[in-house]
Protein backbone atom coordinates (compact mmCIF):
# COMPACT_ATOMS: atom_id res chain seq x y z
CA UNK A 1 0.00 0.00 0.00
CA UNK A 2 1.26 3.47 -0.86
CA UNK A 3 2.17 5.94 1.87
CA UNK A 4 0.06 9.10 2.19
CA UNK A 5 1.82 12.45 1.73
CA UNK A 6 0.89 13.53 5.26
CA UNK A 7 2.67 10.46 6.62
CA UNK A 8 5.79 10.85 4.49
CA UNK A 9 9.05 12.77 4.53
CA UNK A 10 7.31 15.38 2.31
CA UNK A 11 4.90 16.59 5.00
CA UNK A 12 7.10 19.47 6.30
CA UNK A 13 7.55 20.76 2.73
CA UNK A 14 3.82 21.16 1.98
CA UNK A 15 3.05 24.81 1.14
CA UNK A 16 -0.71 24.45 0.82
CA UNK A 17 -3.18 21.57 1.25
CA UNK A 18 -6.69 21.45 -0.23
CA UNK A 19 -9.06 18.71 0.90
CA UNK A 20 -11.78 18.48 -1.76
CA UNK A 21 -14.53 15.96 -2.39
CA UNK A 22 -12.45 14.38 -5.17
CA UNK A 23 -9.31 14.10 -3.04
CA UNK A 24 -6.37 15.82 -1.37
CA UNK A 25 -4.17 18.26 -3.27
CA UNK A 26 -0.77 19.18 -1.81
CA UNK A 27 1.21 22.05 -3.28
CA UNK A 28 5.01 22.12 -3.08
CA UNK A 29 7.61 24.45 -4.55
CA UNK A 30 7.92 22.58 -7.87
CA UNK A 31 4.99 20.17 -7.98
CA UNK A 32 1.49 19.21 -6.91
CA UNK A 33 0.86 15.86 -5.26
CA UNK A 34 -2.67 14.50 -5.63
CA UNK A 35 -4.31 11.68 -3.70
CA UNK A 36 -7.71 11.12 -5.29
CA UNK A 37 -10.62 9.92 -3.14
CA UNK A 38 -11.83 6.32 -3.32
CA UNK A 39 -13.83 5.74 -6.52
CA UNK A 40 -13.57 9.38 -7.63
CA UNK A 41 -14.29 10.05 -11.29
CA UNK A 42 -11.72 12.51 -12.58
CA UNK A 43 -12.59 14.69 -15.55
CA UNK A 44 -11.41 18.09 -16.70
CA UNK A 45 -14.66 19.61 -15.49
CA UNK A 46 -14.00 18.31 -11.96
CA UNK A 47 -10.43 19.63 -12.03
CA UNK A 48 -11.28 23.22 -13.07
CA UNK A 49 -11.04 24.58 -9.50
CA UNK A 50 -7.71 22.98 -8.75
CA UNK A 51 -6.38 24.10 -12.16
CA UNK A 52 -7.18 27.72 -11.24
CA UNK A 53 -5.24 27.31 -7.99
CA UNK A 54 -2.36 25.64 -9.85
CA UNK A 55 -2.08 28.68 -12.11
CA UNK A 56 -1.60 30.87 -9.01
CA UNK A 57 1.19 28.66 -7.64
CA UNK A 58 2.71 28.00 -11.06
CA UNK A 59 2.14 30.87 -13.50
CA UNK A 60 2.57 29.97 -17.19
CA UNK A 61 6.26 30.80 -17.13
CA UNK A 62 7.06 28.44 -14.21
CA UNK A 63 7.39 24.74 -15.08
CA UNK A 64 5.98 22.28 -12.55
CA UNK A 65 5.29 18.59 -12.11
CA UNK A 66 2.44 16.44 -10.89
CA UNK A 67 2.64 13.38 -8.68
CA UNK A 68 -0.46 11.21 -8.48
CA UNK A 69 -0.20 9.05 -5.39
CA UNK A 70 -2.63 6.26 -6.22
CA UNK A 71 -3.66 5.14 -2.74
CA UNK A 72 -7.27 4.51 -3.86
CA UNK A 73 -8.85 3.32 -7.06
CA UNK A 74 -10.39 6.03 -9.24
CA UNK A 75 -11.43 6.52 -12.84
CA UNK A 76 -10.39 9.13 -15.38
CA UNK A 77 -11.56 10.47 -18.72
CA UNK A 78 -8.44 9.74 -20.83
CA UNK A 79 -9.56 11.96 -23.71
CA UNK A 80 -9.35 14.97 -21.36
CA UNK A 81 -5.55 14.64 -21.54
CA UNK A 82 -5.40 16.88 -24.64
CA UNK A 83 -7.41 19.56 -22.84
CA UNK A 84 -5.24 19.32 -19.72
CA UNK A 85 -2.09 19.80 -21.77
CA UNK A 86 -3.60 22.96 -23.31
CA UNK A 87 -4.91 24.32 -19.99
CA UNK A 88 -1.59 23.83 -18.17
CA UNK A 89 1.17 24.26 -20.76
CA UNK A 90 3.82 24.55 -18.03
CA UNK A 91 3.02 21.08 -16.61
CA UNK A 92 6.15 19.26 -17.78
CA UNK A 93 5.93 15.83 -16.12
CA UNK A 94 3.57 13.50 -14.30
CA UNK A 95 4.62 10.70 -11.98
CA UNK A 96 2.08 8.06 -10.99
CA UNK A 97 2.88 6.21 -7.77
CA UNK A 98 1.31 2.80 -7.30
CA UNK A 99 2.20 -0.37 -5.46
CA UNK A 100 0.01 -2.45 -7.80
CA UNK A 101 1.98 -3.49 -10.89
CA UNK A 102 -1.25 -4.54 -12.65
CA UNK A 103 -2.15 -0.85 -12.89
CA UNK A 104 0.65 -0.38 -15.40
CA UNK A 105 -1.78 -1.57 -18.10
CA UNK A 106 -4.10 1.38 -17.38
CA UNK A 107 -1.08 3.68 -17.26
CA UNK A 108 0.07 2.52 -20.71
CA UNK A 109 -3.42 3.06 -22.12
CA UNK A 110 -3.63 6.59 -20.65
CA UNK A 111 -0.21 7.45 -22.11
CA UNK A 112 -1.63 7.24 -25.64
CA UNK A 113 -3.69 10.35 -24.91
CA UNK A 114 -0.77 12.51 -23.74
CA UNK A 115 1.40 14.12 -26.40
CA UNK A 116 3.43 16.78 -24.54
CA UNK A 117 3.62 15.76 -20.87
CA UNK A 118 6.30 13.24 -19.94
CA UNK A 119 4.73 10.52 -17.73
CA UNK A 120 6.25 7.67 -15.73
CA UNK A 121 5.14 5.03 -13.24
CA UNK A 122 6.90 4.67 -9.84
CA UNK A 123 6.68 2.25 -6.89
CA UNK A 124 7.09 4.94 -4.21
CA UNK A 125 6.83 8.68 -3.56
CA UNK A 126 10.57 9.21 -3.05
CA UNK A 127 11.64 8.00 -6.50
CA UNK A 128 8.70 9.83 -8.10
CA UNK A 129 9.62 13.08 -6.36
CA UNK A 130 13.30 12.75 -7.33
CA UNK A 131 12.34 12.27 -11.00
CA UNK A 132 9.80 15.13 -10.95
CA UNK A 133 12.37 17.53 -9.44
CA UNK A 134 14.89 16.60 -12.16
CA UNK A 135 12.29 17.07 -14.93
CA UNK A 136 11.19 20.47 -13.58
CA UNK A 137 14.79 21.64 -13.14
CA UNK A 138 15.64 20.56 -16.70
CA UNK A 139 12.63 22.52 -18.01
CA UNK A 140 13.83 25.68 -16.22
CA UNK A 141 16.99 25.79 -18.34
Amino acid sequence: MSCKALNSYLEPQIIKHYNLKIGDFYFFENFVLIEYAENAHISLLVLKTIMRVSKIFFPNSKPFGLIINKIHSFSTVPSDAFKLENELPNLVATAVVTWDSALSINFDLENHFFKKINRRLFPDIKTAETWIQAEVNAAKI
